[in-house]
């Protein structure tokens, strides 16, 4: 087995593609909408390690990219990303997908994220006079009642995001007694979705817990032991590098 790289190495956005990937197993169905390069990486790392079998949708209605052949683009809307796929399938589809119940999992982030991972992507202020409009949720309002998995990711872990009301729900996130598994990545720490709240699953290297809770506007669960998050091996950099040889992946943390 490979060594881990050494964590001075390591940048955030990595860690988190891994965990991402981590999500994901051999029979999952995942789908990427836009502006999303760390999880269209975390879903090629999981097909070449320990997902084969999973399928992957992204939002140019690529059904299984090739991973050999794939490189990211800028824009994860880029038609080169659907090059060298086994079929399009539209959109429209997901959701029939999502409404009979098929594993279907779900990458999305999100402006604001509160306690029970419900998600903004709507507007900041006022619905009726917003301080800022933001890109909408797309199919997100339709979609987080049905997945069975769905993954939040912010690159931007800071009392702005988090926090106790968000100024408009766009997508749904933990609901009691559903089959249906939410998780929360930043670039400091992982979180799982639960009837509690957020509870903290594991911290980056080189983060604290109070690196975590001083940066949320809510208190997070914490419990029992709290982990690091693991990072990628030499060989899963290897991959990440190939798909990714531009650093589109480090886009995110340029604000």
């Amino acid at each position: 087995m490979a060594e881990n790289v050494d964590i001075p190495e390591i940048h955030p956005a990595d860690i988190m593609i891994k965990a991402m990937a981590m999500e994901i197993t051999n029979d999952d169905i995942f789908l990427h909408g836009l502006a999303s390069p760390l999880p269209a990486l975390a879903m090629h790392l999981a097909k070449q390690t320990h997902a084969p079998e999973m399928v992957y949708i992204n939002v140019t209605d690529a059904l299984d990219p090739d991973p050999n052949k794939y490189r990211l683009c800028f824009s994860s809307a880029d038609p080169r990303h659907a090059v060298n796929t086994l079929a399009i399938v539209e959109l429209l589809e997901t959701f029939d997908l999502a409404s009979k119940g098929k594993p279907l999992g779900m990458f999305l982030g999100g402006a604001q994220i509160d306690s029970r991972a419900n998600t903004n992507l709507t507007c900041i202020g006022s619905y009726e006079s917003p301080k800022v409009k933001l890109p909408g949720g797309a199919a997100t309002a339709y979609l987080t009642p049905l997945v069975k998995k769905l993954v939040l990711w912010t690159t931007n872990h800071s009392k702005r995001v988090f926090v106790e009301k968000p100024d408009f729900i766009t997508g749904i996130g933990y609901e009691e007694g559903k089959d249906k598994e939410v998780t929360v990545i930043t670039n400091l720490a992982v979180f799982k979705a639960g009837k509690e709240g957020l509870i903290l699953k594991s911290v980056h290297p080189g983060v604290s817990v109070d690196d975590v809770v001083n940066n949320m506007s809510f208190a997070p669960v914490v419990k029992g032991e709290i982990k690091t998050t693991p990072t990628p091996t030499e060989n899963e950099m290897e991959l990440i590098k190939k798909l990714d040889p531009d650093g589109v992946r480090f886009s995110e943390f340029k604000r």
